[in-house]
């Protein structure tokens, strides 16, 4: 069967545009808009899931507008099935402002609060004193108020369980029957009720876990193929997103653990807006696939045409780029390019307001002049030096920012850029593998070596993220053999210390200072032979 997934679409009703909203936010609902309109012109797929943050900030004029495109969709004959999202309800704002609304300004902003009356609010107490002589009306904030998750639940009743075979309504997930052979689960793993959290997981209760086990068993009894979708990703799509992940919105390995057992061997998911096509096996042996769909907003501007063969356990993945938004123009660029130019101008202008001469630095670095450090391991021949050396060090992270998000990066192992970086990599393992303290990879690298953080934002090695054809019940075998890169710089630095050390030690202290490199490459060794073996990315 054929079927279209979106995620993120972080739709903003017009009626919060204010005169003066700068283009950037105007084209926000005109891009949603194309993408929906693009999915539902897809042939012979007439179902549209929608995995979650469907609006920006939650707030009611947005889902209501939302509500009525969907209504259009489906008099076209699509059938719409949405699970909603953190941004979709007021999990810490009572309301939100519309834009542009800057003519004045507040001691604080209480309209995040799930408590704050907009009606009833004494405004000359919340405004800066240079504003107090102004009457209410003409300082009221110009507020929307948000959804709650219980308004959602019946808000989206019409695409979702008023179409389900099965309803788990303290979970507010659902199950619906796609064709006669696929049942497709939609689970909201964002449920907030504070006493339905438990020890073993933070995103569904125990009875929503039991309602799945129900349908997994029925499924079978049935012979129908079930898979799910959901918000948060259960693989981390690149190791460098862990760093920036809380365990909320990560959920560890424990869910993904979980549906894998329970029976469920392929989800979609969304979220981090990365493309991905990640796998991960528990700890009894069940497999199981996510494929996360990007933001059609963020970069890449795209959603998923799925083509689903369950008997042959097959998934052909084809990605759809919003090449162009509707009554803009872009001039001589795709939104995709668009989007990134603003994206790498706004961290520009970060990095310049760094405090001088830091900032000049940051954004005057080439390739050049870091290279003397890495030499030895990075295995560059002289022209493929000659081909990067003017190269800045900030494009380049802006190349692994682009390639981690847009899931398949071009800087193969074949590549003088990937032989720097896993150079660069070598050395920066071999000091932090030297060093004494234990827990620094796991603190500050969840457990992953340098290379193992860096290697997937130069470029994929496994399934391509954005166009496959894949056995989802099979791990994956690398397409590319890496080769080794190594350094001793950990080693020669801390043997340089120990030997400055050494005049300066009592002599209690000298055959600590002596035996210290010895037991630190003891400890390095050993650790070679046994490298930690963290979650698949």
């Amino acid at each position: 069967m054929k079927f279209v997934i979106l995620s993120d679409v972080h739709y903003i009703s017009r009626r919060r545009m204010l005169p003066g909203t700068s283009q950037d936010v105007l084209m926000r609902p005109a891009a949603s808009e194309t993408a929906l309109r693009m999915a539902c012109e897809i042939e012979d797929a007439d179902t549209i899931l929608i995995t979650g943050d469907i609006t920006d900030e939650g707030d009611i004029w947005s889902h209501e507008d939302l509500i009525e495109i969907f209504r259009d969709l489906q008099a076209k004959g699509k059938k719409v099935y949405v699970t909603t999202a953190t941004h979709d309800f007021h999990h810490n704002r009572a309301y939100t402002r519309c834009y542009n609304d800057t003519k004045v300004k507040y001691k604080s902003e209480p309209w995040h609060t799930p408590f704050f009356d907009a009606e009833t609010a004494d405004y000359r107490k919340l405004v800066c004193d240079e504003y107090a002589w102004m009457d209410d009306d003409s300082i009221k904030p110009k507020l929307v108020r948000c959804a709650s998750p219980a308004e959602l639940w019946e808000m989206y009743a019409d695409f979702g369980r008023n179409q389900a075979f099965s309803v788990c309504d303290e979970g507010h997930s659902y199950c619906v029957e796609l064709d006669e052979n696929t049942w497709c689960l939609m689970l909201n793993d964002n449920f907030r009720n504070i006493e339905g959290r438990h020890n073993e997981s933070v995103t569904y209760t125990p009875v929503c876990l039991q309602w799945m086990r129900d349908l997994v068993k029925r499924a079978k009894e049935e012979n129908k193929f079930l898979f799910a979708c959901t918000h948060h990703p259960l693989v981390p799509p690149v190791p460098a997103y862990r760093i920036g992940a809380d365990n909320r919105n990560m959920r560890e390995s424990y869910v993904g653990h979980t549906l894998a057992d329970i029976g469920i061997p392929l989800v979609f998911s969304g979220h981090t807006h990365f493309a991905d096509v990640g796998f991960m096996k528990s700890d009894n042996g069940n497999l199981l696939c996510d494929i996360t769909t990007p933001s059609v907003w963020h970069y890449p501007p795209q959603f998923s045409v799925v083509h689903l063969d369950a008997e042959n356990n097959r998934v052909k993945l084809e990605s759809i780029e919003l090449k162009t938004v509707d009554g803009f123009d872009l001039g001589n660029q795709t939104f995709k390019e668009y989007i990134r130019k603003n994206f790498e101008a706004d961290y520009r202008n970060k990095f310049k307001k760094l405090p001088s001469p830091l900032n000049n630095i940051v954004l005057s670095m080439q390739v050049k002049h870091l290279y003397p450090l890495f030499k030895l391991s990075c295995k560059l021949t002289k022209d493929e030096y000659e081909q990067i050396k003017h190269r800045y060090v900030f494009d380049i992270i802006m190349d692994l920012v682009h390639n981690m998000l847009g899931g398949d990066g071009g800087y193969t192992p074949d590549t003088p850029i990937y032989k720097l970086l896993m150079g660069v990599s070598a050395v920066l393992d071999s000091v932090i593998d030297t060093q004494p303290f234990k827990n620094v990879k796991k603190d500050l690298l969840k457990g992953y070596s340098v290379r193992e953080f860096m290697e997937p934002m130069l470029f994929n090695n496994y399934i391509p993220d954005s166009n496959a054809d894949f056995d989802f019940t099979k791990e994956p075998s690398p397409r590319y053999n890496t080769p080794v890169f190594r350094s001793h710089a950990g080693e020669y630095a801390m043997a340089a210390l120990c030997l400055l050390a050494l005049p300066l030690a009592k002599p209690a202290g000298i055959a600590a200072v002596i035996a210290l490199p010895a037991w630190i490459v003891r400890n390095k060794m050993k650790n070679s032979k046994n490298p930690p073996r963290p979650e698949r990315y």
